[in-house]
């Protein structure tokens, strides 16, 4: 009896020791796992981090191209000896006063003397003619206007160095005003000339409201 008493409590006292090693362990391991995952959280924040970083640095560099780019555009316009282009633009009307314009017998060039507007002077209002200051592509319309004898035909020709481009007629049954328009884009090398004509037999009427008129400017230069 007195060996068992003795060795009992030096048993409880070993379970004792080991079941607060086994909870000292357990406390050990959790604690462990908090500092892995805050680790784990730095690091993913780093990630994210080093991934904005890298984002903005390839932003600095294209928005660094695109301003080196701009730059070497303007040092080009500055430096260029290209001259621009004429700014090349014009109306015309004023055939006669207040009256008619034919018919004659034959083919008349049409002179329009009240100038409108006429930036680049390529008009000449005493030969009624454009011409071409520089090689490009031209918008040239026409207004043409007829009134004031029944059974009348009006009629009118644009030419380009003396060949027609085109021709637009009409047959006025009423007497009243009757008008015409038209337009074409051309290409014109320097010192091409462009101009109106009455055909033989036709007949126009003009007055002092610009009802005929003669216009054209440059699109851009070839």
């Amino acid at each position: 009896m007195t060996n068992e008493q003795t060795t009992t409590p030096d048993i409880w006292t070993e379970m004792k020791a080991l079941r607060d090693m086994v909870h000292n362990l357990g406390t050990i391991v959790v604690e462990q796992r908090e500092k892995l995952r805050t680790i784990e959280g730095r690091g993913t924040a780093c990630e994210a981090l080093e991934a904005r970083l890298r984002a903005s640095e390839r932003e600095l560099t294209i928005t660094k191209n695109d301003v080196e780019e701009l730059k070497r555009q303007n040092t080009v316009t500055e430096h260029s000896t290209e001259p621009s282009p004429p700014k090349v633009a014009f109306s015309a009307a004023g055939l006669n006063g207040k009256r008619p314009i034919g018919p004659f017998n034959t083919d008349n060039n049409l002179v329009y003397t009240r100038v409108i507007t006429n930036i680049g002077k390529a008009y000449d209002p005493i030969t009624g003619a454009f011409t071409a200051p520089v090689r490009g592509v031209y918008y040239i319309r026409f207004t043409a206007a007829q009134h004031g004898r029944g059974s009348d035909y009006m009629g009118i020709s644009m030419l380009k160095n003396g060949q027609a481009i085109m021709s637009n007629y009409h047959y006025n049954s009423h007497g009243y005003w009757v008008h015409l328009s038209n337009g074409v884009i051309l290409e014109l090398e320097e010192g091409d000339v462009v101009y109106m004509r009455l055909p033989a037999s036709f007949r126009l009427y003009d007055n002092t409201y610009n009802q005929n008129i003669f216009s054209g400017f440059l699109l851009f230069t070839v």
